[in-house]
C-alpha cells in the first residue's frame, strides 16, 4: 500500500506543481473546476445521495455554482471577504459540532444538512486559492504546500514520537505528537517562506502565526471528512487515486484550510 501510494502520489505531486508555477490562473481555475467537479460526486455520496444520475446532477450543480460565483466576485471583489468569513464561521460551528457529537451510527440515509454542507465546503475553497493567485503563483504554491509539509511533519513526528490519540472515535491513526510535528514543521516551513517573500519582521510574524493556526484547521478539515465517511461506513471517499482513495481524501485539508488563510493574508499581509 505504501508503495502504491508514492507512486501515485510523485508524478501527481510533480503535475500539481508544475500547473501552480508555470500555468496562467485561467488554466488553474479550470483545472480546481474539475476537481470539485469530481469532489462534488463523492460528497454526494457521504451526503447519502446512492441513485449516479442523482450524483452526477450534485457534481454538475457545484461546478456551474462555481463558475457563476467566480464571475460574481471577479465583478464585486469587496464582497469575496464577507464570504470566506462567513465560510470560516461555518467551519468553526462544524468543527465544534464534530468534537462535541462525534460521528453516529453509520447508514445510507439521505441527509438535507450534509447536502447543502458540500456548498460551503466545494465553492469557497477555490474562490479563495483564486485570491491568493492574484498575488502570484509562489504564493498559491505556499498555501497549497502547507497542507503537505503539515502531513509530512505529522506522519514522521507521529511514527517516531505517536503514543495520544487525538480524535480516536475520528481517525485512530492520528495522534497529539503527530500534530505537534506538523504545528513545528509548517512554523520552520513559514519563516522559510517569509524569507524568501522578502517581508518584515512583523508581516513575517503575523504569516507564522496564520500558517499554524492554518495547520489546525488543515487538521479538523482532515477530521471532519473523516466523520463524514464513518457515517456512511466508508473507508474512502472514492478509488481515482491507486493508493489513496477519492479526491476528497486528498483535498480535505485544502477545503478548511483555504478559505481560512485566504481571509487572513489577505487582510493582514497583502492588504495590511
Amino acid at each position: 500500500m505504501l508503495k502504491q501510494r508514492i507512486l501515485t502520489a510523485i508524478p501527481l505531486a510533480a503535475l500539481v506543481i508544475w500547473g501552480i508555477i508555470t500555468q496562467p490562473a485561467s488554466t488553474i481555475f479550470y483545472a480546481l473546476l474539475l476537481i470539485m467537479l469530481i469532489a462534488g460526486w463523492e460528497w454526494a455520496a457521504l451526503s447519502g445521495i446512492q441513485n449516479k444520475p442523482a450524483r452526477i446532477a450534485y457534481a454538475l450543480l457545484i461546478a456551474a455554482l462555481l463558475m457563476a460565483t467566480q464571475s460574481f466576485f471577479e465583478n464585486n471583489p469587496e464582497m469575496l471577504n464577507m464570504l470566506l468569513l462567513i465560510t470560516v464561521l461555518a467551519w468553526v460551528w462544524a468543527i465544534f459540532h464534530m468534537f462535541t457529537r462525534g460521528p453516529q451510527a453509520a447508514d445510507s440515509l439521505f441527509s438535507t444538512a450534509k447536502f447543502m454542507i458540500g456548498f460551503i465546503a466545494l465553492i469557497p475553497p477555490v474562490l479563495a486559492l483564486m485570491l491568493i493567485r492574484e498575488q502570484g503563483a509562489w504564493w498559491l504554491f505556499y498555501c497549497l504546500s502547507i497542507v503537505w509539509v503539515a502531513d509530512t511533519g505529522a506522519y514522521f513526528s507521529g511514527k517516531r514520537f505517536g503514543r495520544n490519540k487525538l480524535a480516536p472515535a475520528l481517525s485512530p491513526g492520528k495522534t497529539r505528537e503527530g500534530l505537534y510535528g506538523a504545528v513545528f514543521a509548517t512554523a520552520s516551513y513559514s519563516v522559510l517562506a517569509g524569507l524568501f517573500f522578502e517581508l518584515q519582521l512583523i508581516p513575517m510574524f503575523m504569516l507564522v502565526v496564520i500558517t499554524v493556526l492554518t495547520t489546525f484547521i488543515s487538521v479538523a478539515g482532515d477530521l471532519f471528512v473523516s466523520l463524514l465517511k464513518r457515517e456512511k461506513g466508508l473507508k474512502d471517499t472514492g478509488s481515482i487515486l491507486p493508493g489513496h482513495g477519492g479526491i476528497l481524501d486528498r483535498i480535505d485539508s485544502v477545503l478548511s484550510s483555504a478559505p481560512f488563510i485566504a481571509l487572513l493574508l489577505n487582510s493582514v499581509i497583502f492588504n495590511g
